[in-house]
């Protein structure tokens, strides 16, 4: 079995401030968007990305598409490649791994993850493929920029949610309608 690639990206501070709200770092932006030429993409937490399709749920932002990354409208494996960038806030392993089954679950080919905490994989259904420490500006702040690969074994997302923040959801999924998914 192959190891993955692994190594380390270093950016430096253009001068911006960040008081404007959350974008990928330049480096970031620029290198997602060579590595996925040509791909379908689509950002979970869409905030102010420039390339791909753009779901959020605060409307101030102009993503794309309205929604929750909990509950994306979208159905499964209709993207190449899912990108997750959540809010930089202490997410325990069963809110990531929620996050990462439903990007697995979206994707066709690819779940990027871009954040303060370090994943291995989640799942028989995440292979990790390429992985860096980004360490960003002039406080050297770092992130994760991790390339998972989703396997044959498809991710099933859940019907309903035992713990964390999408517990919220358990009543519209119970209604007979359920979700629009696709």
């Amino acid at each position: 079995m192959p190891r993955p690639e692994i190594g380390v990206i270093s950016l430096h501070h253009t001068g911006k401030s960040s008081r404007e709200g959350w974008a990928f770092p330049k480096g970031i932006s620029d290198k997602l968007q060579v590595d996925f030429a040509g791909m379908s993409i689509l950002h979970l937490f869409g905030g102010k990305a420039d390339f791909g399709t753009r779901l959020d749920i605060d409307p101030l932002v102009r993503p794309d598409v309205i929604g929750d990354a909990w509950l994306p409208p979208f159905a499964d494996a209709s993207f190449d490649v899912v990108i997750l960038d959540p809010p930089y806030v202490l997410l325990n392993g069963q809110v990531t791994y929620a996050l990462l089954l439903t990007a697995a679950a979206i994707a066709r080919r690819m779940v990027v993850w871009f954040h303060t905490q370090w994943r291995d994989r989640d799942g028989a259904w995440l292979k990790l493929d390429a992985a860096w420490l980004v360490i960003v500006g002039r406080a050297h702040a770092v992130r994760c920029l991790e390339y998972f690969s989703t396997t044959e074994t498809r991710a099933v997302r859940p019907s309903h949610f035992t713990r964390g923040p999408a517990m919220k959801y358990n009543r519209w999924i119970s209604q007979p309608q359920g979700l629009p998914f696709g």
